[in-house]
């Protein structure tokens, strides 16, 4: 049974008919018209959109050019630019003028200024650098010039003075000279060529492995022997510091008598030439208008430092003299009692040795100094050297005048600051304590110190200075109930001061060799202490 009409049955079993053709291709048709209407109208769209995406990423390049304008780099004043650009030379970064001005207009305006040039950094090896050198000078213009000088044993006496002699048309600018040599035969080429007179030269620095070709030590033979002619007070009366690095001390007195400042650094050596209180003696007498000194002397060195003896004992004389680092072998500071500063405000004793619990050659020459040239001190850091309590007590009695206590890794014990307290205390004006590695003192001390130096006294007389700042870095016993009573009466300071901080520059504070040691130190010292404080020290 079929449920198909007859009009259904023709459609399907019968060919279509031409009227019926043309009416499906004429359908067929006005479906592809409308669908290119459509693709028309999505092309129109596809176009908006390209030109909306094209307007959009102007306005952004727009808000980029705006937001340039107002940044922070684009802000700065030219003369703050030109202390960045200086400073970033300074730091060792020499490339900085030709880099910085490639940023933008402003910074390519600032770095076009003579003092951004001011540091001429000169290697003898590097490739072009007499091109280099005129360069950097001609950009430097009148400006005052900062010259590094550095020599390898490459190098022949014959580039050394074709370099010097281009430098040395701009001597009258030059403010300060350091000098890098492998040798004092090179060293002596460099100065040779310094020629004239330096009228803005206020400092030198020179370092060099001060050794002779053949590696004879003949009085004299491996010192830089024209220094102090070359920078004379005649020639260079500006001139106030003079830094010395070298592998052995000098053995005859080079360095310009009218200086003020002196680093005589000497680094770990096996040269023949013995390290001895004379040779520092004799390079210090003539030196009497020294204003500071600093003597850096090596722990490796073939022969131990051999002090004067009783018979030759002599003095040197520094009257001017305001501040004193040592750092060495421990035995160096037997050279105290040959030094005469009566207006010494600042000493630093600093030892890079362990010799253990008590380093008893440093007391009896501290107070010996004290005695002989009792000075007004001001500052006095002890920095890995540990003194005996009666020594503590006499040094304490010797500096009415002290303001700071700096102590790295020392034994002092709470009775030995207990002298310090009061408004009738020793060293009345105390004012500010540093203390490291001292892992005898109890925080309780410290409170008991600041506490009672703020009681007032209505007896007549001096009364003592309150203490105004404590720094306690990895003190075992100092705890925290302790730092929040110290904190509520005066500045308790727990990090590394901003500037003039010998830890911050070497990192000794956060040096594992420290914490190694000092467990075993204080395992042996605290025995007898309770449980609970051992711990804290592990």
């Amino acid at each position: 049974m079929s449920f198909l009409t007859d009009e259904e049955r023709l459609q399907y079993r019968v060919e279509p008919t031409p009227e019926v053709v043309r009416a499906a291709r004429e359908t067929i048709y006005q479906h592809e018209l409308s669908i290119d209407a459509i693709e028309e109208r999505i092309q129109g769209l596809l176009n908006q959109v390209r030109d909306l995406r094209y307007e959009q990423a102007k306005h952004r390049a727009a808000i980029e050019r705006c937001s340039g304008i107002l940044t922070l780099a684009r802000r700065l004043p030219g003369e703050l630019l030109i202390k960045i650009f200086g400073h970033c030379v300074e730091d060792g970064w020499t490339p900085a003028p030709l880099v910085v001005s490639h940023v933008c207009s402003a910074w390519r305006r600032a770095a076009l200024s003579p003092k951004v040039w001011s540091h001429v950094y000169v290697r003898c090896d590097d490739a072009n650098v007499l091109d280099r050198t005129q360069f950097w000078l001609k950009m430097a213009a009148g400006a005052d010039l900062h010259v590094t000088f550095v020599v390898s044993w490459r190098i022949t006496q014959r580039e050394i003075n074709r370099l010097m002699a281009l430098l040395s048309t701009r001597r009258a600018q030059w403010r300060s000279l350091r000098i890098e040599v492998d040798s004092a035969q090179h060293g002596e080429f460099v100065l040779a060529q310094c020629q004239g007179t330096f009228p803005e030269l206020r400092e030198v620095n020179i370092k060099t492995s001060a050794s002779t070709p053949d590696g004879d030590d003949i009085d004299g033979a491996s010192d830089l022997l024209r220094l102090a002619d070359t920078f004379s007070a005649e020639r260079a009366p500006r001139l106030t510091m003079v830094s010395y690095a070298s592998t052995i001390i000098p053995a005859v007195p080079i360095f310009p008598t009218h200086i003020r400042h002196l680093d005589l650094r000497i680094q770990d050596s096996l040269n023949q030439r013995p390290l001895s209180a004379a040779s520092i003696i004799g390079i210090l007498e003539p030196l009497t208008e020294l204003r500071t000194l600093t003597l850096s002397m090596p722990f490796i060195y073939l022969h131990p430092y051999v002090p004067e003896t009783e018979e030759s004992f002599r003095f040197v004389s520094l009257p001017n003299l305001t501040s004193l680092t040592v750092y060495g072998p421990t035995d160096l500071n037997e050279l105290l009692p040959h030094i005469h500063a009566p207006i010494l405000r600042h000493l630093h004793l600093r030892s890079l040795e362990d010799l253990g619990y008590r380093q008893q050659p440093v007391g009896p020459s501290l107070m010996q100094f004290l005695d002989s040239s009792t000075p007004p001190l001001e500052l006095l850091e002890l920095h890995d050297i540990d003194l005996a309590p009666e020594t503590f007590a006499a040094c304490f009695v010797a500096l009415p005048n002290l303001r700071e206590l700096r102590l790295h890794e020392s034994s002092i014990s709470d009775a030995t600051v207990q002298l310090l307290n009061g408004p009738r205390g020793l060293c009345p004006r105390l004012r500010k304590l540093d203390f490291r590695w001292c892992g005898m003192l109890r925080g309780r001390a410290l409170v008991d110190l600041v506490r009672s130096r703020l009681v007032v006294d209505d007896l007549a007389g001096p009364v003592s200075d309150p203490i105004e700042e404590v720094g306690v870095i990895n003190c075992a016993f100092v705890l925290e109930e302790d730092v929040l009573d110290l904190a509520r009466m005066t500045v308790c300071r727990i990090v590394t001061r901003d500037a003039d901080d010998y830890c911050r520059s070497t990192g000794c504070c956060s040096n594992a060799r420290y914490r190694t040691r000092l467990r075993l130190r204080h395992m042996d010292e605290l025995a007898g202490r309770d449980k609970r404080n051992l711990r804290l020290v592990l």
